[in-house]
């Protein structure tokens, strides 16, 4: 899709990206304050969330095992950064390439964790209670001395 070029057009453009930038922020801290249904509740109902070649869920019911107590709250606390966000809007969809890091804690000090680092390619639809992750794709480029238990 081309820029918007009428003033409407511009305003309704830089509301979607703040609306989506929004809901990248909201990714991030949802997980590591291990509030999972509000996490789950940020995808479409038919929303993916897959590390290639190590996990994949689909859908609310399944997105719940990565975002629970048996995923990521394995950890003592983890701490997601996501930035750089490459927002594409194209109607009533949007995709976006955000970069990551994330520290996981493993409960033995602050200094005992596990990191990796990578991008997410995310694509995301306009529902009736907003912007939605339809897909959220990370992939891993780097990981500390220590390797990622989830993701194995």
């Amino acid at each position: 899709m081309a820029e918007p070029t009428g003033l409407a057009e511009q305003v309704a453009w830089l509301v979607d990206r703040a609306l989506i930038g929004d809901l990248l922020v909201e990714f991030a801290r949802t997980l590591d304050a291990r509030e999972w249904e509000a996490h789950v509740a940020l995808y479409a109902p038919d929303g993916v969330f897959e590390i290639p070649g190590a996990t994949r869920f689909v859908g609310h019911e399944e997105l719940m095992r990565t975002a629970s107590p048996r995923g990521l709250g394995q950890y003592a606390g983890t701490w997601h950064l996501s930035a750089n966000h490459a927002i594409t809007i194209d109607g009533d969809q949007a995709r976006v390439r955000s970069y990551l890091i994330g520290v996981h804690l493993l409960g033995g000090g602050p200094a005992d964790h596990a990191d990796g680092g990578g991008w997410y390619d995310i694509t995301l639809r306009r529902t009736d209670a907003g912007w939605r992750f339809a897909t959220v794709r990370i992939t891993e480029i780097w990981q500390g001395s220590t390797p990622l238990p989830h993701v194995g």
